[in-house]
C-alpha cells in the first residue's frame, strides 16, 4: 500500500500507546500526544536520518521537543522502534511497551517531560518550561556548523507557547546565524491549557510572523502525510541559501478521538473506565482512512546516519600561564608596572587561553563582550563564538544545545542580566548542561548605573544549586566570586575542566592583586589572607578589599582580625569553623549581595555543626541608589570599611 497509508497506521498505533500510557500515568497530555501523531511519525520513521540502536552518534539528526508535555508521543514511536534507553551506553537497553506503560513512575527512565539525565537520550534536553526548544535546536545546530557535521535539527514547538519572547529571541538567531540546519515545526491545534489561543498564534499569525523573521514558510495539514513528506524535503533544496524552514503545520488536538477533542482536555488522561471507548474511537478512524487492517511492508524507512564519530575526548585542559595570558590580549604593561586589574580583564584573557587549548571551548555573549572582554575571544576565534545580543534567555539555552553536542560553552553578560535567565539556567542544570557562566559588574560596587545593574539576589539563587545534588552525585553548580585578577583567570581555567555548571562573578573594577600567579583554586575553597585572634572576616569578592582595609586599620589599635577569602561554594566551612575557634569564636560575614550567601553558608554549618561561634552578618539590607564611586554607595549600604570596623 501507500505511504500515506503506512504513516496513518504507524500514527494510530503510537497514538494508541500515547493514550494508554497516560491513562496507566493517571496523568499527562494524551489530547497534545494525538496533535502532533503524523509529524512525529513522518520525522522518527522516515525523515530523520538516525539509528535507534545508537541514538549517541554525533551525526545524527535530532528532535528537540519544545512543548515537552508532549512527549508520551515520542515515547510511543521510540517504544516501538526499540530505541536504546539507560543513562549510559554500558547500561543501555531497548525500550519496550512495558517501558512506556511505566510513564512518570519514579523509578522509570521516562519522565514527564524529556529528560536525558534519568536514561532518555533521545533527547538532548531537558525541555517542558515552555518556549526554550528552538534556542537549544539553535545550540545544537551552531555547533553542528563549527564540527562540520551534516545533522538536521528538528524543533516542534506548541503555537500557545509561540507567546513566550524567547522563541522569537531564538528565531531572531537563527536567522542571524543562517542556521539552515534547524527546522522550526510549529504544532498550531489552536487550543491552549485553558482558552483558545489569539489570532497572533494562530496558524496565518505565526507564519507572517516567521516570514517577518527571514524564515522560508511551508503552510501544512499536520495530519497530511504527504504534505508533510513534502514540507521537509524542500530541506535539502533550502540548506544551499541563507534563509531557514519553518513548518507551519494545521493539527487537532485529539486528533482521531472525538472524546479527546475540544476545550477542557488538556492535561487530562482518559480515565481507566472510558480508555475503551476512547481506543475504539481511534480503531473508527483507522476503519475510516482505510487503514484498520494494514500491515506495513517496509513503506517507512528510517535512514541511517553516518558511521558513528570516535567520542569526544574529554582531556583536561591546560592554558597558559596567568603572564602569558594577559600579556596575549595587550595587559602585559598593567602587570609589569604592578597595576589594579579587574578580574573581569582577567576572565577575557582565560577565556581567549581556553580558546587556544581546545576547540571545545565556545564563548556565547549578549551585546556586552566589550564589557565582559569576550570581545578578545570573539576576534581571535570567530569560528568558536556565538554573538546573541540582548537576548539572555536565548543564550543560556543554546548553549545547553551545544554543550549537548559536546561544547564546553562560556556564556558572559553583566551578571544582573543572568537573572532575566534563571529558568532557562535551571532547565539546563536540570537537563545536565556542561555550562559555565560568567556574569560581569557583579555586586554595589557597580555605583553610578544603581540598582537596576547591580546583581544582588543571584548569590542566593546559584547558592541554591551548590547545595543541591545532580544525577552524578556531584553539586549542581560550583559557584566562585574571585577578588582579583589571578584568582579569575585561574578560576575561569578550573571552571573549563569541571563537568557541569559553573556560575562566576566578575567585578568590574580594577583591583589590588592579592595572589601569585602560581596559586591554585578548588571547588569550595578559600584563603587566609590574614591570621586573626579576636574575630575572623569571612567574606569574598569586592569586599575582601574592603575587609583588608579595616583589618588593617583594626591593627594600627591592637586587635588582630583575620581575613578569609570564602572564594567558592559549596564552602569547605569546617576548616573556617575551626580557625574561627580559634581567633576569638567570633565569624563577621561580609558580601555586597542580599542575604543567602555567606551569611546562609557560614550560620548553617554553626547550627549543623553546634559550633560556639557567634555570628554577625553584613549584607545588602536595603534597596541600593547610584553613588559616583563605590565607597560611596558601600558607605550608604553599611558596607564600608568604617561600618565594617565599627561592627567589630
Amino acid at each position: 500500500m501507500s505511504f500515506e497509508a503506512a504513516v496513518n497506521r504507524k500514527a494510530l498505533d503510537i497514538g494508541k500507546l500515547s493514550v494508554e500510557m497516560t491513562t496507566s500515568a493517571g496523568s499527562g497530555h494524551p489530547s497534545t500526544a494525538l496533535s502532533l501523531a503524523h509529524i512525529v511519525t513522518v520525522l522518527m520513521y522516515q525523515q530523520m536520518r538516525w539509528d535507534p540502536k545508537d541514538p549517541w552518534n554525533p551525526n545524527a539528526d535530532r528532535l528537540v521537543l519544545s512543548e515537552g508535555h508532549a512527549v508520551p508521543i515520542i515515547y510511543a514511536a521510540y517504544a516501538d522502534l526499540g530505541g536504546m534507553i539507560g543513562k549510559s551506553k554500558a547500561d543501555a537497553r531497548p525500550m519496550t511497551r512495558e517501558d512506556a506503560m511505566t510513564l512518570r513512575a519514579i523509578n522509570s527512565p521516562i519522565d514527564g517531560h524529556p529528560h536525558p539525565q534519568v536514561g532518555f537520550p533521545f533527547a538532548d534536553a531537558a525541555t517542558g518550561s515552555l518556549g526554550q526548544g528552538l534556542s537549544v535546536a539553535a545550540g545544537l545546530g551552531a555547533a553542528a556548523r563549527m564540527d562540520n557535521i551534516d545533522r538536521n535539527i528538528y524543533c516542534i514547538i506548541g503555537d500557545g507557547e509561540s507567546r513566550e519572547g524567547q522563541i522569537w529571541e531564538a528565531a531572531d538567531f537563527v536567522a542571524d546565524h543562517a542556521l539552515t540546519n534547524v527546522v522550526a515545526i510549529f504544532n498550531c491545534n489552536e487550543l491552549a491549557q485553558s482558552d483558545w489561543v489569539s489570532p497572533q498564534q494562530s496558524y496565518q499569525g505565526l507564519a507572517e510572523k516567521l516570514r517577518a523573521f527571514g524564515f522560508i514558510v511551508r503552510v501544512v495539514d499536520g495530519h497530511d502525510p504527504r504534505d508533510l513528506s513534502n514540507a521537509f524535503s524542500e530541506l535539502n533544496v533550502i540548506k544551499n541559501g541563507n534563509r531557514p524552514l519553518a513548518i507551519v503545520a494545521r493539527t487537532v488536538k485529539g486528533w482521531g478521538a472525538a472524546a479527546e477533542q475540544g476545550m477542557g482536555k488538556h492535561g487530562t488522561p482518559v480515565k481507566s473506565d472510558k480508555l475503551k471507548d476512547v481506543l475504539g474511537q481511534l480503531d473508527t478512524t483507522a476503519r475510516d482512512l482505510g487503514v484498520a487492517d494494514y500491515k506495513l511492508n517496509g513503506e517507512l524507512k528510517i535512514t541511517a546516519p553516518k558511521e558513528a564519530a570516535k567520542p569526544i575526548e574529554k582531556k583536561a585542559i591546560k592554558i597558559a600561564s596567568y603572564q602569558d595570558g594577559l600579556a596575549a590580549v595587550g595587559l602585559d604593561k598593567d602587570l609589569s608596572a604592578g597595576k589594579p586589574i579587574a578580574p573581569r580583564k582577567a576572565y577575557g584573557a582565560a577565556l581567549v587561553a581556553l580558546g587556544a587549548a581546545d576547540k571545545r571551548v565556545i564563548g556565547l555573549d549578549a551585546d556586552v563582550k566589550n564589557s565582559t572582554h569576550a570581545e578578545w575571544f570573539a576576534k581571535k576565534y570567530p569560528a568558536q563564538y556565538l554573538e546573541c545580543k540582548i537576548a539572555e534567555q536565548n543564550m543560556i539555552s543554546v548553549a545547553a544545545g551545544a554543550s549537548a553536542a559536546g561544547k564546553i560553552p562560556f556564556c558572559s553578560t553583566f551578571a544582573k542580566f543572568v537573572a532575566r535567565a534563571y529558568d532557562q539556567v535551571e532547565m539546563a542544570i536540570i537537563g545536565g548542561a556542561n555550562l559555565k557562566i560568567t556574569g560581569t559588574h557583579a555586586g554595589v560596587t557597580l555605583a553610578a548605573d544603581g540598582p537596576s545593574q547591580m546583581s544582588l539576589p543571584d548569590v542566593a539563587f546559584f547558592r541554591s544549586f551548590c547545595h543541591t545534588k545532580n544525577f552524578n552525585g556531584r553539586p549542581a553548580v560550583s559557584y566562585f566570586f574571585p577578588a582579583d585578577a589571578v584568582s579569575c583567570y585561574k578560576i575561569t581555567e578550573l571552571m573549563a575542566n569541571l563537568d557541569g555548571a559553573c556560575y562566576q562573578r566578575a567585578l568590574r573594577a580594577d583591583t589590588k592583586t592579592l595572589y601569585k600567579p602560581e596559586d591554585t583554586f578548588e571547588v569550595g575553597g578559600y584563603k587566609v589572607l590574614r591570621e586573626g585572634k579576636d574575630v575572623v572576616f569571612v567574606t569574598a569578592g569586592y569586599m575582601v578589599h574592603e575587609c583588608l582595609k579595616a583589618a588593617d586599620e583594626l591593627a594600627k589599635s591592637g586587635k588582630k582580625v583575620g581575613v578569609i577569602d570564602a572564594y567558592s561554594l559549596p564552602l569547605q566551612t569546617k576548616g573556617i569553623l575551626d580557625i574561627a575557634q580559634k581567633s576569638g569564636g567570633t565569624i563577621i560575614t561580609v558580601e555586597d549581595n542580599y542575604s543567602g550567601g555567606l551569611d546562609a553558608e557560614i550560620g548553617e554549618a554553626i547550627a549543623q555543626n553546634g559550633a560556639q561561634i557567634k555570628l554577625k552578618s553584613l549584607y545588602v539590607h536595603q534597596i541600593p541608589k547610584s553613588g559616583r564611586e563605590p565607597a560611596d554607595v558601600l558607605d550608604y549600604l553599611g558596607l564600608g570599611a568604617k561600618q565594617i570596623i565599627a561592627a567589630v
